[in-house]
């Protein structure tokens, strides 16, 4: 025992002073990045196809993780230089952190107290489908924008910097935030937490409605000339943000171009 502790000693010493595990761009730092998600991703299926007590906090793992590889691998593609461990969003922020473990809780405490709330499986179903449709909306508007999309808010115009205003952009401003707003949502209508689905509705559009209104008045001054228009014209992606809760303008023919355009350019 006395071995194991050494050498387990020594193991995090040896981590604490390689640059490899301490710095965001280290390949080792990057790969347990990975190597985490690998196994998540595998366990939250693996507890949606063999275990139903717990399926639906397996859908839920598995959908967590799979947000989270997704955002590093399509950074990944477009986006090579800019690539490190902050990539997969897996330490976005102590209040994200907060957020899923007060989930996680209020899931078992409740699945103790009340499990037959638990039980209503359409209900889980309904939130795998908002999951997945958010998530697609995030990685399409993210494949669109290809190496114009960042995790930051741009505060200087970059060179090659443009206004996309078609493809998914044609249905609303920010599809990315849009997708990301309903994927959150989603994955605590799979737990069926209320008190979460609630808090979470009402952070989540807290924090992308202060995002959204900083973020625009930067693309009012890189584009003078097109964002203004554009902005009357076309939703944000989130409820209620510009005093516009649904998109009123939305067409089938709309919709039809957006499917058919493929144009990458940025999310700003």
């Amino acid at each position: 025992m006395a071995t194991v502790a050494s050498t387990f000693d020594r193991l995090c010493r040896v981590i604490q002073s390689n640059e490899q595990f301490t710095e965001t761009k280290g390949l080792a730092r990057v790969g347990a990045g990975g190597f985490f998600l690998g196994l998540t991703l595998m366990a939250g299926l693996q507890l949606v196809i063999f275990s139903p007590t717990f399926a639906q906090f397996g859908a839920y793992v598995f959908c967590i993780s799979l947000f989270h590889w997704l955002e590093f691998f399509l950074t990944s593609l477009f986006n090579p230089h800019t690539l490190s461990f902050d990539s997969y969003l897996l330490n976005h922020s102590p209040e994200y952190h907060m957020a899923m473990g007060a989930s996680v809780v209020e899931y078992f405490i409740e699945s103790l107290v009340f499990p037959s709330m638990k039980a209503i499986w359409p209900v889980t179903v309904l939130g795998v489908t908002i999951t997945l449709t958010g998530q697609t909306i995030r990685t399409w508007a993210m494949w669109q924008a290809a190496s114009n999309f960042t995790h930051q808010i741009a505060e200087v115009k970059r060179e090659n910097h443009q206004l996309v205003v078609d493809g998914i952009y044609r249905l609303c401003r920010h599809p990315s935030y849009c997708g990301w707003f309903w994927w959150a949502l989603g994955t605590q209508v799979i737990l069926i937490n209320p008190v979460s689905i609630v808090a979470y509705a009402l952070v989540a559009w807290r924090f992308f409605k202060e995002r959204i209104n900083i973020e625009e008045n930067y693309l009012d001054e890189f584009f003078p000339d097109k964002y203004p228009n554009y902005r009357r014209e076309v939703w944000s992606g989130i409820p209620g943000v510009d005093g516009v809760w649904f998109p009123t303008s939305l067409n089938l023919s709309s919709v039809a171009v957006a499917l058919g355009v493929s144009a990458a350019k940025s999310d700003a």
